[in-house]
């Protein structure tokens, strides 16, 4: 039993077609269409590579990973052949050939269904430190019973307020998919910007994306500044928008993700009507660290 890293885009795909995910990290990252795992398949091999696990000619297990920075992976694997047992040092000899061939600040990256894989031994024994929990929240229609406040300080956005708007987003999204010119210049009947407004500051928002024809939406961003935390204020714009987007539009749910180390501040949305859909454990592995 030996580990290589392989180049052959075809025998990786033909692998991994017929192979075990139980113990696979970012599994949902791993795409459904043929040739979208093709065009994955063939960056990993460029970079950080493909390594596997052979005996008997045979691939066993394999890991892989994308770039999303330099130097920054997230891994896909182990991916592993129906009926091996991949034992958990065989796992870390083979993720740290693929660490050794990166610089020694590469950042692997690590990420797990909370509700069902099984990971916590492995990523001890790799000495991969916990990073956080992405939760993925949803609500239904029937929230609306919920006793909405006075939403006398929320407004829809107006671009007086863009200077505050953009660097308060700025601040709390540092890594944002949208920057605020983007979210402004996106605004229309779907896609909505509202804003909490106290003593001409402007303290918070809220900005939705709504998909009438699929009968959902998504809650892209929201946040308060950090001089106004604990203040009630984001929870505020969550009711607000709630109640809105339910009224507004024919929806079957609303949803967000949220990014928290703090899983009793996560359950506090359940007060809005919100529950947990998706739980994922995000670890992370710089090998100048251990």
């Amino acid at each position: 039993m030996t580990i290589h890293k392989l180049t052959d885009c075809t025998e990786i795909l033909k692998f991994i077609e017929n192979a075990d995910y139980t113990k696979t990290s970012y599994l949902y990252k791993l795409p459904q269409e043929h040739h979208h795992i093709q065009q994955m398949i063939e960056r990993a091999i460029h970079s950080p590579g493909v390594f596997a696990i052979i005996d008997d000619n045979n691939i066993k297990a394999l890991v892989l990973a994308f770039t999303y920075e330099e130097n920054k992976f997230k891994v896909i694997g182990p991916i592993i052949s129906h009926g091996y047992h991949l034992t958990i040092e065989e796992q870390d000899d083979l993720l740290n050939a693929m660490f050794h061939a990166q610089p020694d600040d590469a950042n692997f990256n690590f990420s797990y269904d909370a509700t069902s894989q099984v990971f916590a031994k492995e990523m001890k024994h790799l000495k991969a430190s916990y990073h956080f929990t992405d939760y993925y929240l949803e609500a239904y229609p029937e929230i609306r019973s919920i006793e909405p406040t006075s939403y006398q300080t929320i407004t829809e956005y107006h671009k007086a307020y863009f200077r505050a708007f953009k660097k308060l987003h700025e601040k709390a999204f540092k890594r944002n998919e949208m920057s605020a010119s983007q979210i402004v210049d996106s605004l229309d009947e779907n896609n909505r910007l509202f804003i909490f407004v106290s003593e001409g500051l402007l303290k918070g928002y809220i900005y939705i994306q709504t998909h009438p024809r699929r009968g959902i939406a998504e809650i892209k961003y929201f946040t308060s500044h950090s001089d106004y935390r604990f203040k009630g204020i984001a929870f505020d714009l969550l009711k607000f928008v709630l109640n809105f987007a339910f009224d507004h539009y024919e929806l079957k749910k609303i949803y967000f993700k949220i990014r928290s180390k703090n899983s009793r501040l996560v359950q506090r949305f359940n007060e809005l009507g919100f529950h947990v859909n998706n739980e994922y454990k995000k670890f992370k592995y710089v090998a100048k660290h251990t």
